[in-house]
Protein backbone atom coordinates (compact mmCIF):
# COMPACT_ATOMS: atom_id res chain seq x y z
CA UNK A 1 0.00 0.00 0.00
CA UNK A 2 1.64 3.35 -1.21
CA UNK A 3 1.72 6.05 1.79
CA UNK A 4 -0.80 8.12 0.16
CA UNK A 5 -3.32 5.17 0.15
CA UNK A 6 -2.15 4.49 3.97
CA UNK A 7 -2.95 8.45 4.96
CA UNK A 8 -6.37 8.15 3.18
CA UNK A 9 -7.37 4.82 5.19
CA UNK A 10 -6.15 6.87 8.48
CA UNK A 11 -7.95 9.65 7.13
CA UNK A 12 -11.02 7.73 6.84
CA UNK A 13 -10.78 6.29 9.65
CA UNK A 14 -10.43 9.02 11.92
CA UNK A 15 -13.02 11.37 10.35
CA UNK A 16 -15.79 8.53 10.99
CA UNK A 17 -15.06 8.05 14.67
CA UNK A 18 -14.07 11.27 16.09
CA UNK A 19 -14.18 14.17 12.88
CA UNK A 20 -10.31 14.92 12.90
CA UNK A 21 -9.03 16.02 10.40
CA UNK A 22 -5.07 14.38 9.28
CA UNK A 23 -1.98 16.91 10.05
CA UNK A 24 0.95 14.93 8.04
CA UNK A 25 4.11 17.69 8.44
CA UNK A 26 5.38 19.47 11.93
CA UNK A 27 2.90 22.53 11.69
CA UNK A 28 -0.68 22.90 10.71
CA UNK A 29 -1.03 24.84 7.90
CA UNK A 30 -3.38 27.42 6.23
CA UNK A 31 -3.66 24.02 3.80
CA UNK A 32 -5.00 21.95 6.59
CA UNK A 33 -7.50 24.71 8.18
CA UNK A 34 -8.64 25.03 4.29
CA UNK A 35 -9.47 21.22 4.59
CA UNK A 36 -10.99 21.61 7.91
CA UNK A 37 -13.32 24.65 6.94
CA UNK A 38 -13.42 25.94 3.48
CA UNK A 39 -14.11 29.51 5.20
CA UNK A 40 -10.50 29.69 5.09
CA UNK A 41 -9.39 29.03 1.60
CA UNK A 42 -7.95 32.26 1.01
CA UNK A 43 -5.30 31.79 3.64
CA UNK A 44 -1.61 30.65 1.95
CA UNK A 45 -1.20 27.11 1.94
CA UNK A 46 2.44 27.28 3.86
CA UNK A 47 0.40 29.74 6.88
CA UNK A 48 1.27 28.30 9.73
CA UNK A 49 -1.73 27.97 12.21
CA UNK A 50 -0.15 25.76 14.88
CA UNK A 51 2.16 22.90 16.17
CA UNK A 52 1.04 19.49 15.23
CA UNK A 53 -0.05 17.63 18.00
CA UNK A 54 2.02 14.57 19.22
CA UNK A 55 1.14 10.99 17.26
CA UNK A 56 -1.78 9.67 19.06
CA UNK A 57 -2.89 13.18 20.55
CA UNK A 58 -5.63 15.77 19.25
CA UNK A 59 -5.01 19.30 18.50
CA UNK A 60 -8.35 21.24 18.63
CA UNK A 61 -8.48 24.80 17.54
CA UNK A 62 -11.35 26.17 19.62
CA UNK A 63 -13.75 28.96 17.35
CA UNK A 64 -12.54 31.80 18.95
CA UNK A 65 -8.94 31.11 17.33
CA UNK A 66 -10.12 30.63 14.53
CA UNK A 67 -12.06 33.67 14.61
CA UNK A 68 -9.25 35.88 15.55
CA UNK A 69 -7.30 33.79 12.48
CA UNK A 70 -9.77 34.81 9.70
CA UNK A 71 -10.01 38.63 11.47
CA UNK A 72 -6.37 38.89 10.72
CA UNK A 73 -6.37 37.80 7.52
CA UNK A 74 -9.52 39.71 6.88
CA UNK A 75 -11.09 36.67 5.76
CA UNK A 76 -14.94 36.78 6.03
CA UNK A 77 -16.09 34.42 8.61
CA UNK A 78 -19.47 33.38 10.32
CA UNK A 79 -20.17 29.97 11.51
CA UNK A 80 -17.08 28.99 12.74
CA UNK A 81 -16.73 26.02 14.80
CA UNK A 82 -13.66 24.65 16.20
CA UNK A 83 -11.45 22.25 14.24
CA UNK A 84 -9.81 19.00 15.39
CA UNK A 85 -6.22 17.76 13.86
CA UNK A 86 -3.85 14.87 14.31
CA UNK A 87 -1.28 12.15 13.00
CA UNK A 88 -2.68 9.51 10.92
CA UNK A 89 -1.75 6.60 12.78
CA UNK A 90 -1.82 2.50 12.06
CA UNK A 91 -1.04 -0.95 13.56
CA UNK A 92 1.69 -2.45 12.52
CA UNK A 93 1.99 -6.21 10.98
CA UNK A 94 4.17 -8.50 9.39
CA UNK A 95 3.44 -7.16 5.84
CA UNK A 96 3.83 -3.54 6.62
CA UNK A 97 7.41 -4.10 8.05
CA UNK A 98 9.28 -6.64 5.99
CA UNK A 99 9.60 -4.82 2.87
CA UNK A 100 11.35 -2.29 5.03
CA UNK A 101 13.36 -4.83 6.58
CA UNK A 102 14.63 -7.05 3.31
CA UNK A 103 15.42 -3.36 1.92
CA UNK A 104 18.04 -3.57 4.58
CA UNK A 105 19.30 -7.31 4.34
CA UNK A 106 21.22 -8.92 1.16
CA UNK A 107 19.06 -10.66 -1.57
CA UNK A 108 18.15 -14.18 -0.56
CA UNK A 109 18.27 -13.76 3.10
CA UNK A 110 15.68 -15.83 5.22
CA UNK A 111 13.40 -13.96 7.07
CA UNK A 112 10.51 -14.53 9.52
CA UNK A 113 9.20 -11.72 12.35
CA UNK A 114 8.61 -13.44 15.43
CA UNK A 115 7.10 -10.55 17.28
CA UNK A 116 6.54 -6.51 16.99
CA UNK A 117 5.67 -3.38 18.61
CA UNK A 118 1.96 -3.41 19.09
CA UNK A 119 1.37 0.59 19.84
CA UNK A 120 -0.18 2.24 16.92
CA UNK A 121 2.44 4.34 14.79
CA UNK A 122 2.39 7.41 12.90
CA UNK A 123 1.38 6.94 9.00
CA UNK A 124 4.71 6.83 7.51
CA UNK A 125 7.80 5.80 5.59
CA UNK A 126 9.20 2.39 7.42
CA UNK A 127 13.10 1.95 7.64
CA UNK A 128 15.47 -0.65 9.72
CA UNK A 129 18.96 -0.31 9.14
CA UNK A 130 21.17 -2.81 9.82
CA UNK A 131 22.43 -0.66 12.77
CA UNK A 132 19.28 -1.42 14.85
CA UNK A 133 19.45 -5.13 14.37
CA UNK A 134 21.25 -6.35 17.99
CA UNK A 135 23.08 -9.63 18.22
CA UNK A 136 21.36 -12.91 18.83
CA UNK A 137 21.65 -13.78 22.51
CA UNK A 138 22.36 -17.65 23.70
CA UNK A 139 18.93 -18.25 25.05
CA UNK A 140 17.02 -17.12 21.86
CA UNK A 141 17.68 -19.91 19.71
CA UNK A 142 18.88 -16.99 16.97
CA UNK A 143 16.06 -14.68 17.18
CA UNK A 144 17.46 -11.10 16.89
CA UNK A 145 15.73 -7.88 18.25
CA UNK A 146 15.98 -5.29 15.50
CA UNK A 147 15.32 -1.66 16.10
CA UNK A 148 13.66 0.26 13.62
CA UNK A 149 12.03 3.50 13.05
CA UNK A 150 8.89 5.50 11.15
CA UNK A 151 9.70 8.74 9.29
CA UNK A 152 6.96 11.18 9.39
CA UNK A 153 5.58 15.13 9.54
CA UNK A 154 9.35 15.11 7.39
CA UNK A 155 11.18 15.25 9.40
CA UNK A 156 10.26 13.39 12.46
CA UNK A 157 10.77 9.70 13.57
CA UNK A 158 8.82 7.13 15.68
CA UNK A 159 10.64 4.08 17.17
CA UNK A 160 9.54 0.48 16.30
CA UNK A 161 10.80 -2.52 17.03
CA UNK A 162 10.55 -6.41 15.86
CA UNK A 163 12.18 -9.73 16.93
CA UNK A 164 13.00 -11.74 13.98
CA UNK A 165 14.75 -14.28 12.57
CA UNK A 166 17.27 -14.08 9.68
CA UNK A 167 19.19 -16.88 8.28
CA UNK A 168 22.05 -16.47 4.98
CA UNK A 169 24.87 -17.70 3.63
CA UNK A 170 27.73 -14.86 3.84
CA UNK A 171 31.47 -15.26 3.24
CA UNK A 172 33.85 -13.59 5.62
CA UNK A 173 37.49 -13.66 6.94
CA UNK A 174 38.16 -15.35 9.75
CA UNK A 175 41.22 -15.14 12.67
CA UNK A 176 43.40 -18.39 12.46
CA UNK A 177 44.39 -17.60 15.54
CA UNK A 178 44.67 -14.45 18.03
CA UNK A 179 44.99 -10.93 16.27
CA UNK A 180 46.58 -8.05 18.55
CA UNK A 181 46.92 -4.29 17.85
CA UNK A 182 49.88 -2.82 16.61
CA UNK A 183 51.35 -6.22 14.44
CA UNK A 184 50.92 -6.35 10.77
CA UNK A 185 48.51 -9.52 9.77
CA UNK A 186 50.01 -12.12 7.71
CA UNK A 187 47.82 -13.35 5.23
CA UNK A 188 48.85 -17.05 7.19
CA UNK A 189 46.80 -16.03 10.09
CA UNK A 190 43.83 -15.28 8.32
CA UNK A 191 41.23 -17.61 6.70
CA UNK A 192 37.97 -17.65 4.39
CA UNK A 193 34.89 -19.11 5.56
CA UNK A 194 31.35 -19.50 4.93
CA UNK A 195 28.95 -18.81 7.34
CA UNK A 196 24.84 -19.69 7.60
CA UNK A 197 22.93 -17.91 10.17
CA UNK A 198 22.09 -14.00 11.02
CA UNK A 199 24.42 -11.50 9.33
CA UNK A 200 26.98 -9.82 11.02
CA UNK A 201 25.83 -6.60 12.33
CA UNK A 202 29.70 -5.26 11.42
CA UNK A 203 30.41 -4.85 7.76
CA UNK A 204 32.73 -8.22 7.40
CA UNK A 205 36.05 -8.47 4.46
CA UNK A 206 35.12 -11.36 2.23
CA UNK A 207 38.77 -11.45 0.82
CA UNK A 208 42.17 -12.13 2.18
CA UNK A 209 43.89 -9.15 0.58
CA UNK A 210 41.32 -7.01 2.23
CA UNK A 211 42.57 -7.78 5.29
CA UNK A 212 46.22 -8.60 5.32
CA UNK A 213 48.86 -6.33 5.84
CA UNK A 214 46.95 -3.90 7.90
CA UNK A 215 46.52 -4.35 11.73
CA UNK A 216 43.52 -3.97 14.05
CA UNK A 217 42.89 -1.10 16.68
CA UNK A 218 41.97 -4.16 19.13
CA UNK A 219 42.34 -7.85 19.71
CA UNK A 220 40.12 -10.20 17.81
CA UNK A 221 40.19 -13.93 18.72
CA UNK A 222 40.83 -16.72 16.90
CA UNK A 223 37.75 -18.35 14.90
CA UNK A 224 36.42 -14.70 14.93
CA UNK A 225 35.42 -12.83 12.26
CA UNK A 226 37.66 -9.82 11.31
CA UNK A 227 35.51 -6.55 11.28
CA UNK A 228 36.48 -4.04 8.80
CA UNK A 229 35.92 -1.10 11.14
CA UNK A 230 38.94 -2.28 13.41
CA UNK A 231 41.11 -2.57 10.29
CA UNK A 232 44.21 -0.03 10.28
CA UNK A 233 47.59 0.54 7.73
CA UNK A 234 50.36 -0.20 9.38
CA UNK A 235 52.49 1.96 10.72
CA UNK A 236 54.79 3.78 8.03
CA UNK A 237 57.51 4.09 10.87
CA UNK A 238 57.98 2.39 13.84
CA UNK A 239 59.67 3.93 17.57
CA UNK A 240 63.27 3.43 16.89
CA UNK A 241 63.52 3.31 13.32
CA UNK A 242 65.94 5.48 11.78
CA UNK A 243 64.76 8.07 9.40
CA UNK A 244 66.59 10.16 7.12
CA UNK A 245 65.73 13.81 7.72
CA UNK A 246 66.15 16.67 5.25
CA UNK A 247 66.68 19.94 7.09
CA UNK A 248 65.34 23.41 5.03
CA UNK A 249 65.97 26.75 5.58
CA UNK A 250 65.37 28.77 3.07
CA UNK A 251 67.36 27.61 -0.06
CA UNK A 252 69.75 26.02 2.48
CA UNK A 253 69.67 21.85 2.30
CA UNK A 254 71.31 19.30 4.88
CA UNK A 255 70.87 16.09 5.32
CA UNK A 256 70.88 14.05 8.86
CA UNK A 257 69.98 10.85 9.97
CA UNK A 258 67.69 10.97 13.40
CA UNK A 259 65.56 8.04 15.32
CA UNK A 260 62.04 8.10 15.78
CA UNK A 261 60.59 8.89 18.97
CA UNK A 262 57.20 7.46 18.22
CA UNK A 263 55.00 5.45 15.64
CA UNK A 264 53.86 6.94 12.48
CA UNK A 265 52.35 7.22 9.27
CA UNK A 266 52.88 9.06 6.24
CA UNK A 267 51.81 12.87 6.45
CA UNK A 268 51.90 12.45 10.14
CA UNK A 269 54.15 14.74 12.34
CA UNK A 270 56.87 12.64 14.49
CA UNK A 271 59.04 13.10 16.84
CA UNK A 272 62.76 12.43 16.46
CA UNK A 273 66.05 12.69 18.20
CA UNK A 274 69.34 13.58 16.77
CA UNK A 275 71.49 11.21 17.69
CA UNK A 276 74.37 13.15 17.94
CA UNK A 277 72.71 16.30 19.93
CA UNK A 278 70.43 14.48 21.70
CA UNK A 279 68.28 17.12 21.19
CA UNK A 280 64.23 16.10 20.04
CA UNK A 281 62.45 17.91 16.91
CA UNK A 282 59.06 17.42 15.05
CA UNK A 283 59.09 16.96 11.56
CA UNK A 284 56.64 15.75 8.69
CA UNK A 285 56.86 12.50 7.92
CA UNK A 286 57.03 12.69 3.71
CA UNK A 287 57.38 8.34 3.03
CA UNK A 288 58.67 5.53 5.03
CA UNK A 289 62.09 6.31 6.06
CA UNK A 290 62.02 10.23 4.87
CA UNK A 291 61.07 12.87 6.28
CA UNK A 292 61.07 16.92 6.01
CA UNK A 293 61.80 19.53 8.52
CA UNK A 294 61.39 23.35 7.49
CA UNK A 295 63.09 25.61 9.90
CA UNK A 296 61.28 29.62 10.55
CA UNK A 297 63.48 29.96 13.41
CA UNK A 298 64.59 28.84 16.57
CA UNK A 299 66.87 26.52 18.24
CA UNK A 300 69.28 24.24 16.34
CA UNK A 301 69.09 20.73 16.04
Amino acid sequence: MTLRLMIAAAVSAGLSAAACFPVTTARITGRDLALADPTFARLPATYTVALAPEPGMRRVLAAAELERIAAANQIPASHISEACFEVPMRALDAAAIEPAMRRALPAGAGLKVVELSKAATPVGDIEFPMTGLEPATPSSDGVQLWRGFVRYAETRRAPVWARVAIAQRYTCVVAARDLLPGLVIPAAALRVEERDGAPPREKIPAKIEEVAGRQVTRAVRSGDPVPAALLIAPWDVKRGDSIRVQVESGDARLNLDAIAENSAREGDMVELRNPSSGKVFRARLEQKGRAVLVLTGGPGL
